[in-house]
């Protein structure tokens, strides 16, 4: 992920960065059963889901931290 989408993604609210999230969990179900299937030949989107899902989580947390603290 290029340095300007991660600091797109800190310029999000939160609420913005938990659908971003929800939307991600769906797209990486849908990778995972594709792969199964055979229907992905990229299985490194796999793990470029997963990484971009531990970004937003992170994010959001830093955003709880901020509110919190």
């Amino acid at each position: 992920m290029a340095k300007e989408a991660i600091q797109k993604l800190r310029e999000k609210q939160k609420d913005d960065l938990n659908k971003e999230l929800v939307k991600e969990k769906q797209n990486l179900q849908e990778l995972k059963f594709d792969l199964v299937r055979g229907k992905v030949k990229n299985s490194a989107a796999v793990r470029v889901s997963r990484r971009r899902i531990a970004r937003l989580l992170t994010l959001i947390g830093e955003k709880n931290n901020v509110s919190n603290g």
